[in-house]
């Protein structure tokens, strides 16, 4: 028998004493990380890459060939055109293009986007997408792979 009744009391022992102490810790230490969890913060935002891996190869590819411009990545449809039709705006408010490719004045001379196997099945939004570009007075180039630098001087400097 473990322990023994003294005046309506019950006595441990010292080992049963220790694993009591031990056993209240462990409870106290669990339940503080518990509560922790259940009334912490819930995080509403995380980081995102700004380009996919096959983007940053083209950014690295349009460096080399244009190392006299600007290049710009994941540009907003709503920074390079706009309409006063809120109807119209919104048909380009949250579309992006992959780059834009600027001279020294930062004036636009090209954008070019990077057609991934995502793009499969997106042909006609893409037409629309370069038809509003177009409409604007851009230069849109459409790359399913990356172009070697003597392809991306003839196609946009020429």
């Amino acid at each position: 028998m473990g322990f023994f009744l003294l005046q309506d009391f019950i006595v441990f022992d010292s080992s049963q004493s220790t694993f009591f102490i031990i056993g209240c810790i462990a409870t106290l230490a669990l339940l503080t990380i518990v509560f922790q969890q259940l009334f912490k913060p819930r995080q509403k935002f995380f980081p995102k890459r700004v380009i996919t891996h096959f983007e940053s190869k083209m950014f690295m590819r349009l460096k080399e060939t244009f190392p006299q411009h600007h290049i710009l990545a994941q540009v907003a449809f709503s920074a390079l055109i706009t309409n006063d039709n809120f109807k119209i705006r919104n048909k380009f408010n949250r579309k992006v293009t992959d780059f834009v490719l600027l001279n020294q004045k930062l004036e636009v001379v090209a954008i070019i986007e990077l057609d991934d196997p995502s793009h499969i099945g997106r042909e006609q939004l893409d037409a629309e997408r370069d038809a509003m570009l177009h409409e604007a007075g851009y230069q849109v180039y459409r790359y399913t792979d990356i172009p070697s630098t003597q392809n991306l001087r003839n196609d946009i400097l020429n």
